[in-house]
């Protein structure tokens, strides 16, 4: 509701702008303008009417224009926060299975010498340090949907 708001908000006023100004004329002529007449909302004047419907029209006009602008910022930042989100559901994921990796390797430590624990470890971090290197070096973003409304990068990982 609050996103239809935003995308309608400078129409909405300059519609309302408008009005104002063709009430406010009609206020003007009748208080002010001439004594002697009657309120006319839609004057019989058709200098005084095609003068309102233009300088209305233009209100209008331009509160569509700023509006249009206005909505291509909100699509903007819409897509910049759906790349960033996609972009830290990608380094969690990669990080938590790094992580995830780590912490199975020490638990299950009694199968494996020293040495070979150290050389996993060691092995897991520079695939994650690879892995985050290429997620830093993309020129181009291409999304995959995950679930529903989680969005990946789609990342081709060099073999090492």
């Amino acid at each position: 509701m609050l996103n239809v708001n935003k995308r309608k908000s400078i129409f909405i006023i300059s519609l309302i702008s408008s009005a104002i100004v063709w009430c406010g004329e009609s206020l003007v002529h009748f208080i002010i303008l001439e004594d002697s007449q009657s309120f006319e909302l839609i004057p019989r004047d058709l200098n005084e009417l095609w003068m309102r419907l233009i300088i209305c029209g233009q209100i209008i006009v331009f509160g569509a224009f700023a509006q249009k602008y206005a909505n291509k910022k909100i699509d903007v930042a819409a897509e910049k926060m759906r790349t960033l989100n996609a972009t830290m559901d990608t380094v969690q994921d990669r990080v938590g299975n790094a992580l995830a990796g780590i912490k199975l390797l020490l638990s299950d430590s009694n199968n494996l010498s020293e040495k070979e624990k150290h050389q996993k470890l060691i092995t897991l971090i520079d695939e994650v340090f690879s892995n985050l290197r290429s997620i830093s070096d993309l020129e181009e973003v291409n999304e995959k949907i995950f679930h529903g409304e989680i969005y990946h990068l789609k990342i081709m990982f060099p073999i090492i």
